[in-house]
């Protein structure tokens, strides 16, 4: 008997796939309800236990109260919007936070480092789906969140292909409610996912799109060459042809792609004349340019 074809749906022509090619990638999948206890409430995204264990790991000479300020300035940030307390968080993320602490030569700043950017294998790579946030007066439950030591960085929203050419609105603007981007969804959703974010990923398997916190869908971006791996490779790797949204996670996501890029493809810019912040992040025609240039070197 012909076994039944998979149900027509995001779950298993997106969501499903994309997890497994992270899994693929070097991330590990976790259930969101064994991520639980690393979570005090479901307002909270840090999974600060992990946290921990990341910050003792890249800096062991740091002490218990200072693992706790450290894991503060990631989870406490304050601001008047959150393009404002995202880019706070990035800049201690990318150049680490500064914190007293005596290592045996008199108390002074010492600078905690959040990731190992040179060594990626060494970070804590998690992947979950189905990740729910608790907002003012309502629950948000993206489809696939990326974790690197504890620390959400990348949040995905999977469509049906079966939509056709609406699927990227509505992958869009469902990230645009989770972000109360707009007064029609202020406190309605839950941002405080994104105060951490550096990737925004709307797919529908067949096709995908990227941005980053409140990029609007005309910027949304595809990402058509992989790196370093081609798609010939990742089609070898996969064991069939690579789809747009596997050649958008395996160029985007790698561990050494993601925090190259994280580290050093973003950027905060000011508009003159509106005095706004807008948060850009690279094509993968940039990528690719600096990357080749730099193995030339």
């Amino acid at each position: 008997m012909t076994p039944p074809h998979p149900p027509w749906d995001e779950a298993h022509l997106s969501e499903a796939p994309a997890v497994e090619l992270l899994q693929h990638l070097g991330y590990t999948y976790a259930a969101p309800e064994s991520l639980e206890a690393d979570r005090d409430t479901l307002r909270e995204v840090v999974l600060v236990g992990r946290l921990a264990t990341a910050l003792k790991k890249l800096n062991p000479w740091l002490s218990d109260s200072n693992v706790h300020k450290a894991t503060r300035a990631i989870t406490g940030v304050q601001g008047s919007s959150l393009i404002e307390i995202n880019e706070k968080i990035y800049t201690a993320l990318t150049y680490g936070a500064s914190l007293e602490q005596d290592r045996g030569d008199g108390k002074k700043g010492q600078t905690v480092r959040f990731f190992d950017f040179e060594r990626p294998e060494r970070n804590d790579l998690l992947v979950t789906r189905q990740f729910k946030v608790k907002g003012t007066k309502k629950h948000i439950v993206p489809d696939v969140v990326v974790f690197v030591n504890g620390i959400p960085l990348v949040v995905i929203e999977c469509k049906s292909p079966t939509l056709g050419d609406i699927w990227l609105k509505d992958a869009h603007d469902q990230l645009e409610r989770y972000q109360e981007h707009g007064d029609a969804w202020k406190e309605q959703e839950a941002p405080r996912l994104f105060d951490t974010a550096q990737l925004l990923i709307a797919t529908c398997g067949q096709s995908a799109r990227y941005g980053t916190v409140l990029t609007p869908q005309r910027f949304f971006a595809e990402w058509k060459v992989p790196w370093p791996k081609t798609a010939a490779q990742i089609e070898a790797d996969l064991r069939r042809k690579p789809t747009a949204q596997d050649v958008l996670l395996s160029g985007m996501l790698d561990p050494a792609n993601l925090l190259d890029i994280v580290r050093n493809f973003m950027v905060f810019e000011r508009d003159p004349n509106t005095s706004k912040t807008i948060k850009k992040v690279c094509r993968y025609q940039q990528f690719g340019a600096v990357n080749k240039a730099l193995q030339r070197a």
